[in-house]
């Protein structure tokens, strides 16, 4: 708990008020969702204080870090910056705070876009971080319930919702989300 508080205070530091409500709120949420399904939630809450660390800079500071820290970026990346957040994310918390944790690292790398080679706790962190309870969206506690229910099927409401908003405003999509759905379409006989 003092290493979780002390991440508190450090992102507190970083971030707007809201960005860091934002962070409880999943931190909340991923609590829940790890001890509904017996997966260990220290490595998921301290995800949640760290995945929005980046989340602020501008489209050019995240591309420059990423470029300066080695960090592939992508040409989806180059049109949608905000992708690269959580790669930029895991390397602060590495650099900066010393942070190793592969379930950790993993839940704050794949929390915006997904990608096919998530874990059960990945899936529960990317779905904590879109119910948690500062989110205002009608279709909330639908996919919450379901979360509770069956992971992957929340999966596929979630990567819905979010490629439904973004071909509505004109934004594009990782491909690593994409590949994520098919998976999850191929593994679930939906």
């Amino acid at each position: 708990m003092k290493m979780e508080d002390e991440l508190k205070h450090w992102l507190k530091a970083r971030v707007s008020s809201e960005r860091f409500l934002h962070s409880l709120g999943v931190l909340e949420a991923a609590t829940e969702l790890a001890r509904r399904h017996g997966v260990d939630e220290t490595p998921l809450r301290q995800a949640a204080l760290l995945h929005d660390c980046a989340r602020e800079f501008s489209n050019d500071e995240l591309v420059a870090t990423a470029e300066e820290w080695g960090i592939l970026v992508r040409d989806v990346d180059r049109g949608s910056p905000v992708l690269l957040h959580g790669k930029v994310a895991v390397e602060i918390a590495a650099r900066d705070l010393g942070l190793t944790e592969p379930a950790t690292l993993s839940a704050v790398l794949w929390h915006t876009a997904g990608h096919p080679g998530m874990t059960l706790s990945d899936k529960l962190f990317y779905l904590a971080d879109v119910t948690e309870p500062t989110r205002p969206y009608e279709w909330i506690p639908e996919l919450k319930a379901l979360a509770h229910k069956d992971v992957d099927r929340a999966m596929l409401m979630a990567i819905q919702i979010n490629t439904d908003h973004l071909d509505r405003t004109g934004r594009v999509v990782d491909p690593d989300t994409y590949a994520l759905r098919e998976l999850l379409i191929g593994g679930s006989g939906v």
